[in-house]
């Protein structure tokens, strides 16, 4: 009678055995991500990302523990790594806004790091310049300010000098917009990059051309890199202006009465002021161009007495970062939702 219930009471324990197994499993899942979620907020990104590859093991068509493994990939620098774990991600995750957002701003921050376009006509979401704090999202998820590295977009190997040239300029009785730039580029590569700043004053001139005509002057621009014994020479051409913008607008005004705060419409004087500015990085050995891009700033100031300089050099500080990662890495601030669950 033993021998013959013997293999069904075996399965039965299999069985349990089994079911107790995945149970288990299910439950160090969750610890895994609570624990993952918990360091990486702490900034400890390679510590979270072994913990969510070790569940994704356990459940490896899990959206939430792919989502979490791309964006450690992404914060640690590998955004290729990230790329097919976020389309695995957006794929198995039913429509999960969240996941989506994630891998639309992975995407986002791909192209602004290999120099594409970025602004918004480019149908790409914008990267979260102002990153919110952090805070719980439904189901588990939470949004976390995390900073990306961005590599230097010219590969700069050893030891390497910059001269700064003069700017192609408009006319302007603001300021001297070329002379301006030059000495805020300058000041910008001495203090946030290695490169050695030639320090000539005033800067060389460069021919009246065209912008195409002025790059493929290779001549001129291999001539400034030898007599001042420069490896890379910067130039380009800055514009720079202001218009009276005064309109009507809506203002908010605490009534004297109520003491509540009142939408009224008044006419507000306001002065624009807009900065172009092009960008040309050439070989001072060869003279040919290595990197060429273009940046677009405007802001608003009360008024219509504001001083030209100070909007000039608030709107250079603006594009700084953008000409500095040309040759030196960086970060970028930006959000992504993690999952506890």
């Amino acid at each position: 009678m033993r021998r013959r219930f013997r293999p069904t009471f075996l399965l039965v324990v299999l069985a349990a055995t089994v079911s107790a197994g995945a149970f288990a499993a299910e439950a160090d899942v969750g610890d895994i991500l609570r624990f993952a979620a918990e360091v990486a907020q702490k900034g400890d990104w390679r510590e979270a990302r072994y913990r969510w590859e070790q569940a994704a093991k356990i459940e490896p068509d899990n959206p939430h523990i792919l989502n979490n493994l791309a964006v450690a990939h992404e914060v640690l620098g590998d955004g290729e790594k990230a790329r097919p774990l976020y389309e695995r991600a957006v794929a198995l995750g039913g429509g999960d806004p969240r996941i989506e957002d994630n891998a639309a701003r992975a995407a986002f921050f791909r192209r602004a790091a290999n120099g594409a376009k970025t602004d918004k006509d480019s149908g790409a979401r914008p990267s979260a310049g102002d990153t919110p704090p952090p805070r719980r999202s439904r189901r588990g998820g939470i949004r976390v300010p995390v900073k990306l590295p961005l590599p230097a977009r010219l590969d700069l190997s050893g030891e390497k000098s910059l001269l700064v040239a003069g700017f192609l300029s408009n006319e302007s009785d603001l300021l001297d917009t070329g002379r301006e730039i030059v000495r805020f580029l300058r000041t910008e590569f001495h203090k946030h990059t290695a490169l050695k700043v030639r320090d000539v004053t005033p800067p060389p001139a460069v021919p009246e051309q065209t912008v195409e005509d002025l790059i493929a002057n290779a001549e001129f621009w291999k001539h400034l890199g030898r007599e001042h014994e420069a490896d890379l020479v910067l130039s380009g051409v800055v514009r720079y202006g202001r218009r009276d913008a005064s309109g009507f607008g809506d203002v908010d005004t605490v009534s004297p009465v109520t003491g509540q705060k009142v939408r009224q419409t008044q006419f507000i004087e306001q002065e624009q002021f807009t900065f172009e500015i092009q960008v040309f990085f050439f070989d001072g050995a060869t003279g040919s161009l290595l990197f060429r891009d273009r940046f677009q700033r405007s802001a608003l100031y009360r008024g219509l007495a504001n001083d030209p300089i100070t909007a000039f050099y608030e709107l250079s500080e603006t594009i700084a970062g953008d000409v500095l990662a040309v040759v030196s890495p960086r970060s970028r601030d930006d959000v992504r939702v993690i999952f506890k669950s």
